[in-house]
């Protein structure tokens, strides 16, 4: 039987067809819609849309009336990752992630914030440390390097390749790279702050014109000194990596969380105001959304065809919301990575800073009341590749492929 991907329905009915898009309309208009400001969640004002600085790049249909008949072998694979935050991919996007691995697909991981918060790294039952933002972001990069050496086969603290990477508007990041045979995983931590200097957040640097964000350089870090990032710094960035490691899966965050009753039985925790997710996630899935437009532009317009790749979001905070979905087993893996990641005080890293985020290390998120480790929920889980049959008896899927409908 033949398998493809293929345009509005070769032998199938209308009716078929319709269908098809239909299921695929909300993923495949969320970044359009994302960047036209969606929702208030970004703003910090539940329905209140956002104020973009920018307008979004249009991607040039490919031929929407072409079939997309060459497949793109194994060897062409990768998936990339946008997160806001150090553990959001193990939260949020696991066990997908480390599934992808596992199968031989390399992955490439950004992280957008320092993920510095308060700046203490505490284990429950010790003193309090005093604060230091820098070494907190480092800790948590140490912990993401143990949990990504345990998914790709490795023992935990087996030593990292780390480097400095030049991105556009004169921006430093680091990135650290690990290969263990066929699987292969890359770290890029942009580090801006959460907070940064007069109080600007990445809400902010979404919406509001002319704000400017700065990098908060991690204890240890071959990156010596900080950056600024403007709004379309970031999206430059963001494009210009998707560009570089050309993937054929993106995993980004909820470029448009729900609103959320917040009650007794429902806290607010860490939300928005108003809407289900943490404050970051929101504006870093927008500006993927956005870097994903302009990137499909400027390859189409250069190689005369969009880059071949499908895009899942997944939700955030408010698994805690949803049914908890996971069975024993991938729990289990899931539960291994963040228990690598949270690490502990006495762990002989070869980390000056820290051995992990220390609040998540051991049982405690398995006890954790939010449950978020005990769900992996997508946004759009409909959107997935639909498949048929046409009328010569081949299978035939619709999806939404380089941000078109296929």
């Amino acid at each position: 039987m033949n398998s493809r991907w293929t345009p509005r329905g070769t032998g199938t009915t209308r009716r078929q067809t319709l269908t098809a898009l239909a299921a695929l309309s909300a993923a495949g208009t969320a970044g359009a819609a994302g960047i036209a400001g969606i929702a208030g969640c970004s703003a910090g004002r539940p329905g209140t849309a956002a104020s973009v600085p920018t307008g979004p790049a249009q991607a040039s249909a490919p031929g929407a009336a072409e079939p997309f008949t060459s497949a793109v072998g194994d060897k062409d694979a990768l998936l990339l990752q946008v997160m806001a935050h150090p553990d959001d991919d193990l939260y949020f996007m696991n066990p997908d992630a480390e599934q992808v691995l596992r199968s031989g697909v390399p992955v490439v991981c950004v992280y957008v914030t320092a993920g510095e918060a308060r700046g203490i790294n505490h284990q429950a039952g010790t003193p309090i440390p005093p604060a230091d933002k820098a070494a907190y972001s480092a800790s948590r990069h140490q912990g993401l390097r143990q949990a990504y050496a345990q998914m790709v086969g490795l023992n935990q603290f087996a030593p990292w390749e780390r480097s400095v990477l030049r991105l556009p508007g004169g921006v430093t990041a680091e990135t650290d790279t690990l290969a263990n045979g066929g699987r292969g995983v890359r770290l890029i931590f942009l580090n801006i702050a959460m907070l940064s200097d007069g109080g600007v957040r990445l809400p902010a640097l979404w919406n509001a014109p002319g704000a400017v964000t700065h990098t908060l350089p991690a204890t240890g870090s071959p990156v010596a000194h900080p950056s600024s990032y403007g709004h379309q710094t970031l999206v430059d960035v963001l494009a210009e990596i998707m560009d570089r490691y050309r993937p054929t899966l993106i995993h980004t965050l909820d470029p448009d969380p729900d609103f959320q009753v917040h009650d007794a039985l429902h806290p607010r925790d860490n939300d928005q105001p108003g809407c289900s997710d943490h404050r970051d996630h929101t504006p870093v899935a927008l500006f993927t959304w956005k870097a994903i437009a302009q990137w499909v532009a400027a390859s189409t317009q250069r190689d005369q065809h969009a880059p071949r790749f499908t895009t899942t979001a997944f939700r955030g905070y408010y698994n805690q919301r949803w049914p908890h979905n996971l069975p024993p087993a991938l729990l289990a893996q899931k539960a291994r990575a963040i228990k690598s990641y949270g690490g502990a005080p006495d762990w002989d890293c070869g980390n000056a800073a820290g051995c992990g985020d220390y609040s998540q290390g051991g049982v405690r998120p398995l006890r954790n009341r939010k449950g978020w480790i005990r769900s992996t929920h997508y946004r759009y889980p409909t959107a997935l590749p639909t498949p048929t049959v046409d009328a010569q008896g081949r299978l035939v899927a619709y999806g939404v492929l380089g941000t078109q409908a296929v």
